[in-house]
């Protein structure tokens, strides 16, 4: 179970929050992945990764939209025709966000376990965001760098696959 302390924040303040965790999740890319995108795909060649994208959205999940972990580094290619068809960013591409979530969590358990980059994620708050944007309390249970686990857990909990 998690504890959730609601903070009456203003908006400008959110936004603020939301901007300023994009911007340590883009230095981090630059710096430590060359500026590339997160996933590999044939948008990717070539390209930097100037678009970072909430793979669940913030208008639909605002608890969680200033968590770096709810954050992925997508070219803009990639942000604006795969992740939202068409540039929409009112619509979501549902097989995109799920390609999103595990390329997400291989870079997380990179980070974690091979020590790549400067310490940024924490693997509780990743499955806190898990958790919330999948509407599912399997995430909260599972051992400390279970990533195997987190990946089957995406599996069974993505609505659709």
């Amino acid at each position: 179970m998690y504890l959730i302390i609601e903070c009456k924040e203003s908006k400008g303040h959110w936004h603020h929050n939301v901007e300023k965790v994009k911007r340590r999740l883009r230095k981090f890319n630059d710096t430590f992945n060359n500026g590339r995108s997160e996933i590999t795909d044939a948008m990717s060649i070539g390209q930097q990764a100037t678009h970072m994208h909430h793979i669940f959205p913030r208008n639909e999940f605002p608890v969680i939209a200033d968590y770096v972990e709810n954050l992925i580094a997508l070219t803009s290619g990639q942000h604006l025709q795969k992740a939202h068809p068409a540039g929409n960013t009112q619509v979501i591409d549902k097989d995109y966000q799920y390609t999103c979530l595990l390329n997400k969590t291989e870079s997380i358990r990179r980070n974690l376990l091979e020590n790549f980059g400067e310490p940024l994620y924490d693997f509780f708050l990743f499955m806190f965001v898990l958790d919330t944007g999948l509407s599912t309390d399997y995430f909260e249970a599972l051992q400390e760098n279970d990533f195997v686990q987190v990946a089957a857990g995406i599996e069974i909990n993505f609505p659709n696959k």
